[in-house]
């Protein structure tokens, strides 16, 4: 298994590094084309995207992941029937919702029923993609996972270019691209997820009630992560300016990438990680634990070179009117860093079905985030936002440590 898992990290690393990367190496044509009020409006409509994908199946993938090991394939086919079941009725209620607050969300765009039509069908098409990385990542079989990313990535960037490049689109260019993108991975991923047994048409409204009970409570992580991640934006921009919000997403943009890398790794571990777990063997107890005191070595090491290295990349990525965001980028470093420890131990909690306590601690640094954003932008301005933001997730994490140490019974000491 080493073997492999060692194997598995370097292609999930170098794959998602080289794809997601092509987003950030784009950026010099982008912020040379587009104007700091594009990136305010991409930044608000990336904050209704995020929070609207919770909503529309409750976060699917994470059941899938969690439940795989326990159910196997034949078992799982017949939940991920009924999970498309419970995303339909879900894009439903949220385009209502987004109907009803266009008018406020999006004041200043004067097609914004049409817009939040388009949002709602973006979301739905990711939220099936992720449902479907989830089942190439649970396959183990990296080379193919990155292949997947790669065609889509290329083929969204390209199309994105040729809109705003060539035809002048601005920020609907960028968003477009990623809609009709969308689309047509969403419409692959039906077709191999049918090919390949892991649909069974089996509607069952006891499943469906399980994966409501399961999920439901999830969404309330996923909100207070949304929150703590880019409701920032949205403070920013009322209380400050739209374009001070366009900066902070450029910071946000660049350190991002360190998510890219702990994302990667952790893609490679989850499917043995759960593995492990299903196991009553001691021996794979202490796995668990020293892949967990391993991985976070690895990004405590990471945090601190990438705030060294970061003002070169910088400089050779974004144009020099948005120099001022390399200011906060150390700050929001060591805010995703403590986001980075923390996500390989919640899934210990998700794993013992523990959605309830994921959801109301990360609710609680929500809440939190909230007030400190409010208070510390008016004193501080953008740094106010990049204070509240590290302030969060520390809270989030160690609390998360005491819910794993109260709750998981495995030998921490490596006893």
């Amino acid at each position: 298994m080493n073997n492999l898992l060692i194997k598995n990290i370097i292609i999930f690393v170098l794959g998602t590094v080289f794809n997601k990367g092509m987003n950030f190496f784009i950026l010099p044509v982008l912020t040379y084309y587009l104007t700091k009020e594009d990136y305010g409006m991409i930044g608000v409509i990336t904050s209704v995207v995020t929070i609207a994908t919770i909503y529309i199946g409750f976060f699917p993938s994470t059941f899938v992941m969690v439940k795989y090991s326990k159910f196997g394939k034949q078992k799982m086919a017949k939940y991920i029937s009924n999970i498309l079941i419970l995303m339909t009725i879900t894009f439903l209620v949220v385009l209502f919702f987004l109907y009803v607050s266009k008018d406020y969300i999006f004041s200043s765009y004067q097609e914004s029923g049409y817009l939040v039509l388009y949002i709602a069908f973006l979301c739905f098409f990711q939220v099936f993609w992720q449902q479907f990385s989830t089942i190439i990542q649970l396959e183990k079989n990296a080379l193919k996972y990155v292949l997947f990313q790669f065609v889509q990535t290329m083929t969204t960037i390209g199309l994105a270019l040729l809109l705003i490049v060539n035809l002048s689109w601005g920020w609907e260019g960028k968003f477009f691209a990623e809609l009709f993108i969308y689309f047509l991975s969403a419409c692959y991923a039906i077709y191999y997820m049918h090919k390949n047994g892991y649909i069974s048409a089996d509607f069952d409204a006891k499943k469906l009630k399980e994966l409501f009970s399961y999920l439901f409570p999830l969404s309330f992580y996923v909100v207070g992560l949304f929150i703590m991640g880019t409701i920032d934006k949205l403070f920013l921009a009322n209380l400050i300016s739209l374009e001070a919000a366009g900066i902070y997403a450029i910071a946000i943009t660049m350190t991002i990438i360190i998510n890219i890398v702990f994302d990667a790794v952790l893609k490679a571990w989850e499917p043995y990680l759960f593995e492990l777990l299903s196991s009553d063997k001691h021996s794979d107890q202490i796995q668990v634990v020293k892949g967990t005191y391993l991985y976070s070595i690895f990004v405590l090491i990471f945090m601190v070179l990438y705030i060294l290295f970061v003002p070169y990349l910088f400089d050779l990525m974004i144009n020099e009117k948005f120099n001022e965001a390399l200011l906060y980028i150390p700050i929001l470093v060591i805010a995703y860093s403590f986001e980075g420890l923390r996500k390989p131990v919640t899934e210990l909690l998700n794993y013992l079905d523990k959605v309830k306590t994921v959801g109301g601690i990360t609710i609680v640094a929500a809440i939190v985030n909230i007030i400190l954003n409010i208070f510390l932008i008016k004193i501080y301005g953008i740094y106010g936002a990049a204070y509240a933001t590290a302030i969060s997730f520390a809270i989030l994490y160690f609390i998360t440590i005491f819910y794993v140490h109260k709750y998981c019974n495995l030998p921490w000491l490596l006893k």
